[in-house]
């Protein structure tokens, strides 16, 4: 990688670990270590380091994505890397893919769908909360630098407003997704994927049957849970914490209506029937 520039994202990170998201050569940065001159990181290469006021080390990295998503701004609870890998790689979304969003909140699954879909594919998001599609398009913005180009945010309430569009892909991140499923099935083609994410079982049963009744098959539900483990020479345990249920996702496949039962497609991982 090239060295910092004036103005790209910095993650700054202590030896014990914390961390900060600052910009190259905007001023100067104080934290309880001391502080540092942010002119000083222009010019230096990812992985050295700088000294505060106070003798500290500073480290100088480029924020990941999921470094990212943890530092935005927000006003709803983000969706979790974790839960965010499961939509790329289940929803298989590809470079290419034309992505249709809806529940857009502070633009975290936005942010790895414009990445995944990458400049030959798009994504259109539909938010109804004004206020929470201007802070998704700033976090946006910020993130790349610019609006990306492939990237539409429409205003508006996705199960009122028909959208001219043939999907490859659809996610959904609402408060009731079954009463969506409709409306999103008329813009997703034969054979696209459906992704949806519900923090309540209830809601996942909604829209399972939703799902079905609109003639989707491989109807699949599932839940992620992330355990970190303490690794020294001495010892390794898992951590105190975890990151537990955060929701449920389900995913499902559109298939041609036909007036016979939707067939059931086994999932790979699933344990085998005895």
């Amino acid at each position: 990688m090239s060295a910092f520039q004036p103005g790209e994202l910095v993650l700054l990170t202590s030896q014990k670990g914390k961390t900060w998201l600052v910009r190259a050569g905007a001023g100067s940065f104080s934290s309880h270590l001391g502080t540092v001159d942010l002119q000083n990181v222009v010019g230096r290469e990812e992985g050295e380091f700088l000294e505060t006021t106070q003798g500290a080390k500073v480290f100088l990295f480029r924020p990941s994505l999921g470094d990212y998503i943890h530092k935005l701004k927000r006003r709803t609870q983000v969706i979790y890397p974790k839960d965010i890998g499961a939509f790329l790689v289940y929803g298989d979304i590809r470079p290419g893919d034309v992505v249709l969003e809806s529940g857009v909140g502070s633009g975290a699954l936005t942010l790895a769908l414009l990445r995944a879909v990458g400049p030959t594919g798009r994504v259109v998001s539909v938010e109804i909360r004004p206020e929470f599609a201007e802070l998704a398009r700033k976090n946006i913005e910020i993130f790349f630098g610019k609006s990306p180009d492939n990237h539409s945010l429409v205003v508006a309430d996705v199960t009122a407003s028909p959208l001219a569009l043939q999907a490859d892909r659809v996610v959904l991140d609402l408060p009731e997704p079954w009463n969506a499923v409709g409306a999103v099935s008329a813009c997703l083609r034969t054979g696209g994927l459906l992704v949806s994410l519900s923090p309540q079982v209830g809601q996942v049963q909604m829209v399972c049957q939703e799902l079905k009744r609109h003639g989707y098959a491989n109807v699949t539900t599932f839940e992620l849970l992330k355990r970190t483990w303490k690794i020294d020479p001495r010892r390794a345990r898992p951590e105190d914490r975890m990151i537990g249920h955060t929701g449920f996702i389900t995913v499902a496949k559109k298939i041609a209506r036909t007036s016979e039962e939707v067939p059931t497609i086994r999932d790979p991982e699933a344990p085998l029937p005895s």
